[in-house]
């Protein structure tokens, strides 16, 4: 059985779970809207490359705003979107449904432009959260359907990078979210089994890694574009934030 809660419920929810969370020994967290301000860090790139897709042509924009899940008048992206949950590769794949005459390499080209200056934007201070774990013997891993090599420079200019014992990424060798290959993969990399794995994300693609990788405990947070309804189902326990992750880890 699943307990949902937000954090600010009674605590004593908590020793519903207690046995699960005296196991974990590892952490592995999604990025985007986990770590950092999903629309704060994405809204600006992602306006940028349907404009560079579709210079002046605001119809098409819409259509590749729409089917990504971005709504333009608010800067906000849809939990659940295929932005949200996908790969780049998912979202060409979709968008290509709509304007199959779109070449592929250029719209990576594009993309790859579009994001290349993004500043993340950190939900906390990672380095003090991150460091606290750290010192409670935990491992630490970065989970995420965004490219490597990118991922490892937002965390680099988050100075919070060397904190990790792990940062995988959807093309790192590994079958990205929902598949639970990457969780495995970080497992292996630090020596623990999935059951003593804590599996902390936004989105229903994380939690569904993390629920068919066998973690000791899905980590649902409402700091994402997805509500609390869309993921809730699938996770043990629902924060608000990662902050609160402290407090349930004691």
């Amino acid at each position: 059985m699943h307990l949902t809660w937000h954090a600010n419920t009674c605590l004593e929810a908590i020793s519903r779970i207690g046995h699960k969370m005296s196991k974990i020994k590892g952490i592995a967290f999604d990025k985007d809207g986990t770590l950092i301000d999903f629309d704060a860090s994405w809204a600006a790139g992602f306006s940028a490359l349907i404009n560079s897709i579709f210079p002046n042509n605001i119809k098409h924009q819409n259509i590749l705003a729409n089917a990504a899940g971005f709504n333009t008048a608010t800067n906000k992206f849809l939990g659940g979107s295929i932005f949200v949950n996908g790969t780049t590769q998912d979202l060409l794949d979709v968008w290509l449904n709509f304007f199959p005459e779109l070449n592929s390499e250029m719209v990576l080209e594009k993309s790859e432009v579009a994001f290349n200056q993004l500043e993340p934007v950190p939900l906390c201070n990672l380095y003090n959260f991150l460091s606290k774990l750290r010192t409670h013997g935990y491992f630490l891993g970065v989970i995420t359907n965004a490219a490597e090599a990118p991922t490892l420079i937002q965390l680099e200019k988050l100075g919070c990078l060397d904190l990790f014992d792990k940062v995988i990424g959807c093309d790192s060798g590994y079958d990205p979210k929902p598949s639970g290959s990457s969780i495995l993969g970080f497992c292996d990399a630090v020596g623990i089994t999935p059951s003593e794995v804590a599996m902390v994300g936004d989105s229903t693609h994380d939690l569904n890694a993390g629920q068919n990788a066998g973690v000791g405990l899905n980590v649902g947070v409402l700091s994402g574009p997805a509500s609390y309804e869309q993921i809730s189902d699938i996770a043990d326990i629902v924060l608000d934030n990662i902050l609160s992750l402290h407090k349930v880890l004691k």
